[in-house]
């Protein structure tokens, strides 16, 4: 993500330098990570620099439990969740949910990423999710996972726009 934002600024900044077709680097990491994107177009390059920076430290840390930030586990779960989540709406196509159908994903999920199962008991609302975004119930079910709020949830993988631009909460 940094390296594709920094790509970005110097062709804006550099005069002759030619950007290169990110196209494809923003599709594979739109599919490894869904959401990524708006990240990408979103956070403030510091911003990114300092998770980066807290990574490579949760990383190196020896001890038993090393110091992992709620936006780290948030991340985590919400593009692993979104995966899931969306691998099962591509899959629904759709189509109503009926017994048959429902049926048919129980022997279709061994066929889908992992990360789909656990979705099998909300398909009714992956098929219909509320105001139309399946983001929405991926939050929800972020919150559940990491003990909070949906609005938590939500500001720990994209803190909102004040704590980008302003001040930073301990969770951006």
């Amino acid at each position: 993500m940094l390296r594709l934002r920094l790509l970005h600024a110097r062709a804006r900044e550099e005069p002759g330098f030619v950007e290169p077709d990110p196209r494809r680097a923003m599709a594979e990491l739109a599919r490894e990570f869904p959401g990524a994107l708006r990240e990408l177009d979103e956070l403030p390059l510091d911003v990114i620099r300092e998770r980066i920076a807290a990574l490579v430290v949760a990383e190196r840390e020896s001890t038993p439990a090393p110091q992992v930030a709620l936006w780290m586990r948030a991340q985590v779960g919400f593009h692993r969740l979104a995966r899931g989540a969306l691998a099962v709406k591509r899959w629904l196509a759709g189509r109503p949910l009926t017994p048959a159908l429902e049926a048919s994903f129980a022997r279709a999920v061994a066929t889908l990423p992992p990360e789909a199962a656990p979705w099998a008991s909300s398909l009714a609302a992956l098929a219909r999710p509320p105001r139309g975004r399946v983001l929405d119930l991926v939050y929800a079910q972020l919150a559940v996972e990491l003990g909070v709020d949906p609005e938590t949830a939500r500001n720990a993988v994209m803190p909102a726009r004040r704590s980008r631009l302003g001040a930073r909460t301990a969770g951006s």
